[in-house]
């Protein structure tokens, strides 16, 4: 069946597989903080722990339960890097501000496994390294290029040939690979009710199915209403990614919402999985318009891939996915395929994530690219560290409003046309 046709399940496979989380009851009357913390996915909760960590009161405000969103949907890789490539991000930020970009990009990775290993999070974790699988000559040209970019700043990125690639892999689909040590998976999910827990260990109080309807001003502090109570802080955090909705006045207008269909099949037999990814490695594409795969930890094969434009994600089909999969693991002809379900994607216009000063005592961080869990936990330290008052690596700027949004699904469309057609013609964007 290619549907998804049970719009409840929208977690899939994660849900299934992943330890129940914490209790978080409603917010019921009034409360204070130092830090109210609008979502509870990956940046809320680590800028929570943090927070919290550093003696601060905090609550957080989810409108459904603890990783709800992406936080709870995603394909569960730890990738290294930005959507933007290491020399754009140095154009991008400028000679004054680069090198410390940079340094975020590079502890990324170290940030959630160790944030793992600290806490003792049971979420399946295995670093195992991140390949990105090259397609064409302008997937090797790109890699080439990514590879000498990671070595300058310190990291052994390392390319691979097609034979190599296939050894590793155990498909022959692409022409060059490139190994990056730092990545590698876990079960999104767990991981995020994992660090949910840690975060109310810390102190934090984190409170569920209460969703933030108004913020305004309260004198010196903010007063954020929700569904029945209301809660006053100094400082408010938003983390709403890519459910981000109409609370903060054109806050939405900052992401461009783009769905992602996932399906996994059932655990598979001993002979097909060890001939499938037997170093359990996270792995994208250089194409365009990729897809996203990794074996979980009970063996099965997991891949993502684009969803519906003009349908909500939830009535996305997964038969490109299972098609692809087929094709680039033949030993997968026939297997079961248990699980299908969506989320989305918070992209950016110039494809750089936005860390922002909405007002006086407002931050909100959001806008990863598909590159969620890796850069988010880090978005949440950093909205954590311009609370304590020792400043974010990152540039803070004002609010950022996405040029034509009221456009952006027939823009999303075009894209995908567009990068299709060049994918299969294996052409650059420019000369």
């Amino acid at each position: 069946m290619d549907m998804i046709l049970n719009r409840s399940d929208t977690h899939g496979l994660w849900a299934r597989t992943s330890p129940p989380g914490p209790a978080c009851p409603a917010l019921q009357g009034r409360e204070h903080a130092d830090v109210a913390i609008i979502g509870a996915g990956y940046t809320g909760i680590s800028a929570a722990l943090d927070l919290a960590d550093a003696g601060k009161t905090v609550i957080v405000l989810e409108s459904h339960d603890p990783g709800w969103g992406c936080s709870g949907r995603n394909g569960g890789q730890v990738n290294p890097g930005w959507k933007l490539e290491l020399d754009e991000i140095e154009r991008y930020y400028g000679a004054d501000r680069s090198g410390r970009v940079i340094d975020v990009v590079k502890r990324a990775c170290d940030q959630v496994f160790d944030l793992v290993d600290r806490h003792n999070i049971e979420c399946e974790a295995k670093r195992s390294g991140y390949v990105q699988g090259g397609l064409g000559k302008r997937g090797v040209r790109q890699l080439q290029k990514r590879c000498r970019q990671w070595q300058h700043i310190g990291k052994s990125a390392e390319l691979l040939n097609a034979r190599e690639s296939s050894d590793l892999l155990g498909t022959d689909v692409y022409d060059a690979c490139m190994l990056h040590p730092d990545g590698g998976n876990l079960q999104p999910l767990a991981y995020l009710r994992g660090l949910t827990r840690a975060a109310q260990s810390a102190g934090a109080r984190i409170f569920s199915n209460s969703e933030a309807v108004s913020i305004e001003r309260d004198g010196s502090d903010w007063r954020v209403g929700t569904n029945a109570g209301a809660l006053t802080a100094r400082h408010v955090l938003i983390g709403t990614n890519g459910y981000t909705g109409k609370l903060w006045p054109g806050l939405r207008k900052t992401v461009i919402p783009v769905a992602s269909v996932l399906t996994a099949t059932e655990p598979l037999p001993d002979k097909v999985r060890k001939a499938i990814l037997p170093g359990l490695h996270s792995v994208s594409e250089t194409a365009r318009i990729q897809v996203y795969y990794r074996m979980d930890a009970e063996g099965r094969f997991v891949i993502g891939g684009a969803g519906p434009v003009w349908r909500a994600a939830q009535d996305g089909g997964t038969a490109a996915c299972r098609e692809i999969s087929e094709r680039y693991f033949p030993a997968l002809k026939g297997v079961g395929w248990g699980y299908s379900w969506a989320g989305y994607v918070a992209m950016t216009w110039d494809r750089a994530p936005k860390l922002m000063q909405l007002a006086p005592g407002v931050l909100a961080g959001m806008g990863y690219n598909g590159r969620g869990i890796a850069m988010a936990t880090t978005m949440g330290r950093q909205l954590a560290l311009e609370v304590l008052g020792e400043g974010a690596d990152l540039p803070m700027t004002p609010i950022y409003r996405t040029p034509f949004h009221a456009l952006r699904k027939f823009g999303v469309l075009a894209t995908l046309a567009k990068g299709r057609l060049l994918d299969k013609l294996d052409l650059s964007d420019s000369p």
